[in-house]
């Protein structure tokens, strides 16, 4: 009985602490939007490849890393676009493999857009025990050894509007309700899992123009779940050219302060780092958290337009 117990705890803490990391608002995710609103995808006129890698709560054993990787871009008529994501995150043992594919469609107002999205695919979540050290007893021989592995199907929704000086984004995640990790009895056939809960993220943006070289942009991301606090992750970033960006923001639900800097190296290539500091319980154990974004953008149908890159 112990040890079906400490089966449903720890189930228990994978998905109240553990994967309530999938889905964490990036420090950069006003660069990688796609990540979070399929309604993105394909917003200019060019294929745009994107990569993020991120490492929280650095020097701490366990903590949690991301590897994202992303494509998306228009059709000739620019109305439709597809577009495809790869995802890995980990967490200590649990380990979960995202793989999507993004279509969105673009209704053309005047001066603005508005880009209705899908995503569909697959989340693939293991459990590698052999990481875990605990202390076993007789007749009570622990969780599990090797790894447990298990795939279900995901679906994703959004809708994303932008004009000339701002952007504003809702998007729904996780609507099928994926299970994560789930663990099977062989003598009873019981069946224990965790379950992801739709996340819902409102996201918004402001270009201000200060003068022919410098504009402020103010930005936030607001993500809710049913099950926990709702945190928020508002910044702005000093404008320099439309190609450097220096900026902060603050997330609540981390008790974090970012500080981060992006640049246009050529045309087509944009490279961005963050640092996060932690004010909450964990500040003592761990070194703050890394995040590198790199955008990588190759014209398409109209090579000889100039797109301006405000919010990519």
């Amino acid at each position: 009985m112990k040890k079906y117990t400490l089966i449903i705890a720890f189930l228990a803490i994978a998905t109240t602490t553990g994967f309530a990391q999938l889905g964490t608002p990036l420090a950069q995710y006003s660069g990688n939007q796609v990540i979070y609103n399929p309604g993105y995808s394909g917003i200019y006129d060019l294929l745009a490849l994107n990569l993020s890698i991120r490492k929280t709560w650095v020097g701490l054993p366990g903590s949690p890393s991301l590897i994202s990787a992303n494509g998306h871009a228009p059709f000739k008529n620019q109305r439709n676009s597809l577009g495809f994501i790869f995802q890995r995150e980990q967490w200590g043992p649990l380990f979960g493999n995202f793989c999507y594919a993004n279509y969105a469609h673009k209704i053309y107002f005047k001066n603005s857009l508005l880009s209705l999205g899908v995503q569909a695919g697959f989340i693939n979540s293991v459990t590698d025990w052999d990481m875990i050290d605990y202390v076993t007893h007789e007749n009570d021989p622990g969780l599990g050894e090797g790894r447990t592995s298990n795939t279900s199907f995901d679906l994703n929704v959004g809708v994303y509007y932008q004009a000339a000086m701002f952007y504003l984004g809702l998007s729904a995640k996780h609507l099928t309700h994926p299970k994560f990790h789930s663990l099977r009895d062989s003598a009873t056939g019981v069946e224990w899992y965790s379950q992801k809960r739709m996340n819902t993220f409102l996201t918004a943006g402001f270009h201000f123009k200060i003068d022919d070289d410098w504009a402020l942009h103010p930005e936030a991301l607001i993500r809710y779940v049913y099950t926990e606090p709702m945190s928020v992750t508002a910044g702005v970033h000093a404008v320099y050219q439309n190609r450097f960006f220096l900026g902060t923001s603050l997330h609540t639900g981390q008790r974090a302060v970012s500080f981060s800097a992006r640049a246009f190296l050529t045309e087509q290539l944009r490279l961005a780092y963050s640092y996060d500091v932690y004010f909450g319980k964990l500040r003592s154990f761990q070194k703050g958290s890394h995040e590198i974004l790199i955008n990588y953008h190759i014209p398409l149908w109209d090579k000889k337009k100039t797109v301006t890159l405000l919010w990519l």
